[in-house]
Parts: structure tokens; C-alpha cells; sequence
């Protein structure tokens, strides 16, 4: 009876630890956890030209009424001694005074994530999100030149990025 009882607790022991070696081996495999989102392509679109990692640099592009942004981080660009692309600047001319708001989807990774800025025509940042939020809403100015930055904050070497900003206008009462 001893016999059957230690061999079956072996047996339990020997299948609790095999188990959890896969699972570390899944989980080792898995790193960095990436969160991806799906993305659907619209028919009104723009998409990232490089480069566009500054001002100077950046993609003309209309805002609102279902025109989105698709784009992506982490490439090498050896054009212009660029390096690894974990900045995209838009520029854009505010078609009417209103609150705008900004939506980022793609990757995620443990420690670094996709951000959104707004900044005038001169370049001052307006507004930015806070870490992880992949929304920002500001009011705007009709008439008016923004840019829009999509930016990697904590970017690491080999990650990639696919993204997609979409934005909306709401008139301010």
C-alpha cells in the first residue's frame, strides 16, 4: 500500500513539476509580453513617410472626419543617419475651432508604449498624454498649423511598432 501511495505522489510530483517547466519555457518564449491590436486598414488614409522624425520633416496630413494615420516604429533608417525610427511628426492645419481628439492603436510592450503629442506651429508642445494613455483630446483653433507627434517612450532595439492614429472634431458650444 506504501508503495502504491509514494508512487503515485511521484508520479503527481514528477507531472506539477513538468508542467511548470513548460510553462516557464512558454512564458521565457513570450518575452518581451506583447499586447497587439488588431488593425483594420480605412479607405481614408496616410500613411508614415520617412522621414519625418522632426518639424522640418514633417507629413502634411488632414485631421477628423474618418481619415487615419498608419504607421510604424523601430526599423533601422539609414537614409539621412536617422538610426532606429521611434518618432513621426504630422503637420496639419485645423479645419475648424473645436475639441480634437487623438486615438493610438497597436503594440504594446511591458516597458514601452506609443505616445501622442500636439504642438503649435512653432513647436511648442500643447499637450501630451500621460504614460500609457492612448488618447489625448485638446482644444484647437480653426486656421491654425499643429503638428501631431506619435512617438516611443522607453524604446528598446528590435522592438516593432504598427500603429494607427484616428482622430475626431468636436465643436466646442
Amino acid at each position: 500500500m506504501k508503495k502504491a501511495v509514494f508512487s503515485t505522489l511521484g508520479l503527481a510530483l514528477l507531472l506539477s513539476t513538468s508542467t511548470a517547466v513548460a510553462s516557464a519555457q512558454e512564458a521565457q518564449e513570450a518575452a518581451p509580453a506583447l499586447q497587439k491590436e488588431s488593425i483594420q486598414l480605412s479607405s481614408s488614409w496616410y500613411t508614415d513617410v520617412e522621414p519625418n522624425n522632426w518639424f522640418d520633416q514633417a507629413t502634411g496630413i488632414t485631421v477628423g472626419g474618418g481619415i487615419d494615420i498608419y504607421g510604424n516604429f523601430g526599423k533601422f533608417i539609414s537614409e539621412g543617419n536617422i538610426g532606429y525610427d521611434f518618432a513621426d511628426y504630422y503637420k496639419f492645419t485645423a479645419p475648424r475651432s473645436g475639441f480634437y481628439e487623438f486615438n493610438i492603436q497597436g503594440e504594446i510592450y511591458p516597458n514601452s508604449w506609443m505616445m501622442l503629442s500636439v504642438a503649435d506651429s512653432n513647436g511648442s508642445i500643447k499637450r501630451s498624454a500621460e504614460d500609457r494613455q492612448y488618447r489625448l483630446g485638446i482644444n484647437l483653433k480653426a486656421g491654425q498649423d499643429y503638428y501631431l507627434l506619435v512617438e516611443v517612450a522607453n524604446p528598446e532595439v528590435g522592438q516593432l511598432f504598427d500603429y494607427r492614429v484616428t482622430s475626431t472634431i468636436k465643436q466646442i458650444k
